[in-house]
């Protein structure tokens, strides 16, 4: 899933023309010409990608806060996201800076962008517009963490009912991202995939009463087409979210059968790097290649594989160190867990 949201995502940002030309050549069979429309809604703007995300993190998330405690959980999420995410939005505002002479963004964007709080304040997006998704996704974690923090985990078949009367507080509140914004509405409109991907794994689980589940699902499915088209009239037009949707339960009831490699692995380990720097860093990327008069299908080849090469680096260094250094962290709250515990204990004997 991670893999089809890569493609998804690049081929929507940067060579969807290429493939809208295919779709309406009059030279090619009319078959090939088929393939290539049905193909279209799966790549038009990544928006299909950004689905099978959401609807895939919903899913994982639920089941690492099976054995993860809260504190571990956020911890874990903050490492995993903001080293990275910080280098590119450095990066992206250096290159800005020195090569197209671009502003600084003063003190108060570059917090609100780096504590992925923009929506709260209008903030613009970095990144050429991608953050968007972020935002989203670490308000989910810190929902999932108060859930797990108050014990919601501890009767999961209720968990539903919560996430039922969550998507139904979205489909009552006014449009957040609010009017202003070109996301006008996104969170309203794709929260419910990442509580349909959470009660995917609870209703595979048996954790979750799976008609319940089923009921909850298609609601939330009703709510976000009904917020898409209210808020993003334009893209009421495409049926990306229910494609999005049917290619997630096909590879999630045929899971069993997806055999897994090394190449695969090497895929979706470079998502998370891909999406951050593709769409900004493309543009400068480009410029040697323009240099040495590259064109066309050539220079989107270079591009391309440069882009991967960098991201490679990128996931090998930053954020993978990034990850493992949130283990000390780790290890330093389960010891002061520890020495809290045991003074407890001393205490209540000696009391």
């Amino acid at each position: 899933m991670r893999v089809f949201v890569f493609v998804s995502v690049l081929i929507g940002h940067k060579f969807f023309n290429y493939l809208a030309d295919f779709a309406n050549d009059a030279n090619q069979h009319i078959t090939i010409r088929a393939i290539a429309e049905i193909l279209m809604p799966l790549c038009l703007g990544g928006a299909a990608g950004v689905v099978v995300f959401f609807l895939t993190s919903g899913y994982i998330i639920t089941h690492v806060l099976q054995k993860e405690a809260a504190t571990e959980f956020l911890v874990k999420r903050i490492f995993r996201i903001y080293p990275l995410y910080i280098t590119a939005i450095i990066l992206e505002a250096a290159f800005n800076k020195v090569i197209l002479g671009i502003q600084l963004p003063d003190f108060y964007v570059f917090m609100q962008r780096i504590l992925l709080i923009g929506d709260f304040y209008n903030t613009p997006y970095a990144l050429a517009g991608v953050e968007w998704t972020l935002r989203i996704e670490v308000l989910f974690y810190l929902y999932m963490f108060f859930m797990k923090k108050l014990g919601a985990f501890s009767y999961q078949k209720f968990i539903p009912a919560i996430h039922m009367a969550a998507a139904y507080g979205l489909y009552k509140i006014p449009a957040f991202p609010g009017p202003g914004m070109w996301t006008e509405g996104y969170f309203n409109a794709y929260t419910p995939f990442l509580l349909i991907g959470s009660l995917l794994y609870l209703a595979q689980q048996r954790f979750a009463s799976r008609l319940v589940s089923t009921a909850a699902i298609l609601a939330m499915l009703y709510i976000s087409m009904t917020a898409i088209a209210t808020y993003q009239p334009n893209w009421k037009i495409s049926h990306y979210a229910a494609f999005a949707t049917l290619i997630f339960l096909t590879a999630f009831f045929f899971r069993g059968r997806l055999s897994d490699s090394k190449e695969l692995r090497l895929l979706s380990d470079l998502t998370y790097s891909v999406y951050l720097f593709h769409n900004w860093a493309w543009g400068y990327i480009a410029i040697p290649f323009k240099a040495m008069g590259l064109t066309g299908k050539w220079e989107q080849i270079a591009i391309t594989i440069s882009l991967l090469v960098f991201c490679y680096i990128m996931h090998c260094t930053v954020e993978t160190y990034g990850i493992r250094l949130g283990r000390p962290v780790i290890n330093g709250i389960q010891r002061m867990k520890t020495i809290i515990l045991t003074r407890q204990k001393k205490n209540s004997v000696t009391g």
